[in-house]
């Protein structure tokens, strides 16, 4: 019973850093996808507070800082969209089934169809929501730093007025 218990905990502490260095890689590509692909910066700002950086011809999109989503709920927003509101779904084929919320668009009239956004693969959604649950939920007020980290460049336009 102790050799089983020493190979577990072997196991444990060899397979760990490489899930944590996972999830790391998986946030920096949802970083990425959020920034560019995603068009998630024009609605939620580059700190993903509805108002840092938003592109004024765009809605307002939510405080995804103090969001309290969980990842599969993150995973089923960005897929699916909000109905009704102006969180648009990133699924090709969202609605053209049941897949969202159990619906199909001809089930909506047109002031609460849900709107289409840009279209990102499986994969895109969750990198983004990962990134949005390790690296922006739960914080405050956006820094110089994460500034920095997000654009990956210190003298990034965006971040002269945090300085």
């Amino acid at each position: 019973m102790t050799m089983i218990r020493a190979l577990s905990l072997a196991l444990v502490t060899l397979t760990a850093p490489v899930a944590g260095a996972e999830q790391t890689a998986e946030a920096e590509r949802g970083k990425i996808v959020f920034r560019t692909a995603g068009g998630c910066v024009n609605c939620h700002g580059w700190a993903a507070d509805g108002k840092t950086g938003v592109n004024l011809r765009s809605p307002p999109g939510s405080n995804l800082r103090e969001s309290a989503m969980e990842l599969e709920t993150l995973i089923e927003v960005i897929t699916c969209g909000l109905p009704g509101t102006a969180m648009p779904y990133h699924d090709r084929g969202a609605y053209r089934d049941d897949r969202c919320y159990g619906m199909r668009m001809s089930e909506f009239d047109k002031a609460s169809a849900p709107m289409r956004g840009k279209s990102l693969r499986e994969e895109d959604i969750k990198s983004v929501a990962v990134y949005l649950q390790t690296r922006v939920i739960g914080l405050g007020e956006p820094t110089l730093a994460e500034c920095v980290e997000f654009f990956d460049n210190p003298a990034a336009t965006a971040c002269r007025s945090l300085k």
